[in-house]
């Protein structure tokens, strides 16, 4: 793939510490590509501290659109002039679009992992389904599965109290039936339905991690999702898998948020057709 780099190019581009093993490049620089669009996508590392200070240089450098990943979610929203309802829900912004008065603050993880889901006929309406963890990225599941109405939540986080307040947080938005749990209680936890991984346990370089080694947990359920996607099967997704459940890792999802903010910056819908093509693209380059 060539991409001519001229000087009406616009820039996007990810802003998070680390950044060096983003897929997100490819993903946008792909689209870029088979759109015909004159854009260029590039990673930069922010240092603790200089996330105000790198928003007011990419206004000030014209950049058109960001994503927005760890450890910035959050801490961004003070940066921006507006921030989206579902965003505010979810307390959390991975996408901006420059505007003149600056930066409007979008969250298109919990669209990315239903579009996911709906690809792989993983229904959430009327499912209980279990949240592992309670940390960023289970908030955007949480309000997605609520939003779905979804039949009950569990969620199962080492710290009870930080899954209460995402608990309470869903409740301000939602009527949705929801429970915690700790840890060490999974033993007693009901059959349910669907089981989504939010914590960062099993991620490359940590591969032989899994947030849940009790086997009889994985006897309660059909489906698991892992959110992460590097390695593509994590150990959390191995023993599902070993006990005869329905998997699904999170490249799907980064690939769908991902074109989400990417619709979101040039006002368009993008074609599956185009679609399926540059998924081919970047599982190739990344196999």
């Amino acid at each position: 793939m060539i991409q001519k780099i001229d000087g009406k190019t616009k820039v996007l581009g990810l802003i998070g510490n680390p950044v060096e093993h983003t897929i997100s490049p490819s993903i946008h620089n792909i689209l870029s590509y088979k759109l015909g669009m004159n854009y260029v996508y590039v990673p930069f590392c922010v240092n603790k501290g200089m996330l105000e200070k790198a928003i007011d240089g990419a206004r000030a450098l014209n950049i058109e659109g960001l994503n927005i990943t760890v450890p910035y979610k959050e801490q961004v929203i003070n940066n921006l002039i507006k921030v989206t309802p579902l965003a505010r829900q979810i307390g959390a912004v991975n996408t901006l679009k420059l505007t003149s008065g600056g930066y409007i603050g979008y969250n298109t993880d919990a669209d990315g992992l239903n579009a996911s889901l709906v690809k792989n006929n993983i229904k959430l309406n009327k499912s209980s389904i279990v949240i592992i963890g309670a940390g960023g990225a289970a908030k955007a599941v949480g309000m997605l599965c609520a939003r779905e109405k979804c039949k009950q939540i569990t969620i199962i986080n080492r710290t009870i109290s930080k899954g209460e307040k995402l608990a309470d947080n869903i409740r301000q938005y939602y009527d949705t039936e929801i429970k915690v749990i700790g840890l060490n209680k999974i033993y007693n936890i009901s059959p349910f339905d669907i089981a989504i991984q939010t914590t960062p346990i099993g991620m490359s370089p940590q591969i032989l991690d899994n947030p849940i080694i009790d086997d009889k947990f994985y006897n309660k359920f059909h489906t698991a999702v892992d959110l992460i996607y590097n390695p593509r099967k994590t150990q959390f997704l191995l023993k599902a898998e070993k006990n005869g459940l329905k998997i699904l890792n999170g490249f799907e999802m980064l690939f769908y948020q991902g074109v989400k903010a990417y619709e979101i910056w040039n006002d368009i819908k993008i074609s599956e057709e185009i679609l399926e093509d540059v998924m081919i693209n970047i599982l190739n380059q990344y196999r």
